[in-house]
């Protein structure tokens, strides 16, 4: 049985370069038992020290199953999917080409509409992260969904 999941929640890794590979080793050393995002968008810096590679930039890897419930956002994660951008304030235009066009298909899978796509920071005030303009890129998936 698929899980009714009626939002989608949008964070950034807070790291200038990155991975699903990182970033599950990084929840696992808090001891959580693997990624909580469902996917994340690369911006062609896997490594601290690896070279830009446009190749890379703005692919989705996959993270947890769509199917199971996430570890990304304290008392939404049952209900929600979890995207992470590899960055901290400044993000690539094929990461942003690649989002919006993830956050279209997953609003059309699970039948909903752009008021369904959540920054971390909107659902904790502790947060500030993805570091976007949610209502910007609200905005945009409106257009892009008429």
């Amino acid at each position: 049985m698929e899980r009714q999941v009626d939002m989608v929640v949008v964070h950034c890794s807070d790291s200038k370069w990155g991975d699903a590979a990182v970033i599950d080793q990084w929840h696992k050393e808090r001891n959580w038992s693997g990624i909580g995002y469902h996917g994340v968008f690369l911006n062609g810096h896997r490594t601290s020290r690896a070279e830009y590679n446009p190749d890379e930039d703005g692919v989705l890897e996959s993270g947890r199953p769509i199917d199971t419930v996430g570890a990304h956002c304290r008392g939404h994660n049952r209900r929600s999917v979890g995207l992470c951008l590899i960055g901290k304030e400044e993000f690539t235009e094929a990461q942003m080409e690649g989002l919006l066009h993830n956050l279209e298909e997953l609003l059309r899978h699970f039948g909903l509409d752009a008021d369904a796509v959540y920054g971390h920071y909107e659902l904790d005030d502790h947060k500030t992260c993805p570091n976007l303009d949610m209502d910007e890129i609200r905005e945009k998936l409106w257009e892009q969904m008429a």
